[in-house]
């Protein structure tokens, strides 16, 4: 699994990216707002997060008319093509605009799919990706592992080209069950990709490791023991 920041700011961006863990970057008109970057400055962010490490930006065009997010599309793919999605909400509009847009090889992801006709029609479009939100199937009273679930299997039945890309995700839990799932990318808020690896287990084992490790490389007293281990055995000494 793909895993992606969900974020216009630069600076969180940056320290995503280089967490080793994220590999990408996804944004919205509602995040660049939060951020306060002006349409005119996106082209900027998305050069500062390819050199930043992102191996793929998600960029979502603005305009609600087919032929306005296809001009837009061009406009952004022209960044990198490479690396440059276009997100287009998946309207009627949208899917006329995927369609012309991957006919001349630009990545699309389609945007906002809650249903499975709707990941149905992505895929005969020819885009890359859906974006399926999961707090807001929550939200509305629909079990989002279970949709995403069934989408994901319609898409392997089909040997489908498009992916499920996880959005709005809260817990970083339902990380591993995406992945269970079989779902190719997710991305999350940068709060929860600081969470994605957290573990008392794992902090217990380091502390550990790091301690027995300092004995083996402190320098030894005259009886052959490290001075460290030495100091911590005098006092254990009641």
């Amino acid at each position: 699994m793909r895993i992606l920041v969900d974020s216009a700011d630069l600076r969180a961006i940056r320290d995503a990216l280089a967490t080793g863990v994220v590999t990408g970057v996804t944004t919205n008109p509602t995040l660049l707002r939060r951020a306060d970057v002006r349409a005119s400055a996106v082209a900027a962010l998305a050069r500062e997060a390819i050199a930043s490490g992102a191996a793929e930006v998600h960029l979502q065009a603005y305009a609600t008319d087919a032929d306005g997010m296809v001009r837009e599309g061009r406009e952004f793919a022209s960044i990198d093509p490479a690396r440059i999605h276009v997100k287009l909400v998946a309207t009627a509009p949208g899917y006329r605009a995927a369609a012309q847009l991957a006919s001349e090889g630009i990545a699309v992801t389609l945007t906002a799919v809650y249903t499975l006709r709707q990941a149905v029609a992505a895929e005969s479009a020819g885009a890359r990706a859906v974006a399926v939100y999961l707090s807001r199937l929550h939200d509305s009273g629909v079990d989002p592992m279970e949709l995403v679930g069934r989408i994901q299997a319609m898409l392997t039945a089909q040997a489908a080209r498009v992916e499920i890309l996880a959005a709005s995700i809260r817990d970083p839990d339902e990380v591993g069950l995406l992945g269970a799932l079989g779902v190719a990318s997710a991305t999350r808020a940068p709060a929860i990709v600081d969470r994605l690896i957290e573990s008392d287990a794992t902090a217990a084992a380091a502390a550990a490791f790091t301690a027995d490790a300092r004995t083996l490389i402190e320098p030894l007293n005259e009886t052959g023991r490290p001075f460290a281990a030495v100091q911590h055995s005098e006092r254990s000494i009641p």
